[in-house]
């Protein structure tokens, strides 16, 4: 199981990589939003939240590289 700030940075990253504005956007805002909601947790209630961020870094890879496989088209706002 890997620490908080690690698992943050590794989820902020992988959100970033996303090819489609609005997904990359909601993507980093969830990543910002989640952690921010589970900032006060301790004991086991953290390592719960920690399992599931790791569950989500997998999924957030597995749609970064969906995204790659079948890119939409550029947008305006980069």
């Amino acid at each position: 199981m890997t620490t908080p700030l690690p698992l943050f940075r590794t989820l902020s990253r992988e959100a970033r990589k996303m090819n489609d504005y609005n997904f990359r956007m909601y993507a980093i805002r969830r990543v910002r939003e989640g952690f921010e909601m589970n900032r006060n947790l301790a004991g086991e209630e953290a390592a719960v939240a920690l399992r599931s961020g790791e569950e989500q870094l997998a999924v957030l890879r597995r749609q970064v590289i969906l995204g790659d496989l079948y890119p939409s088209a550029k947008s305006v706002m980069g």
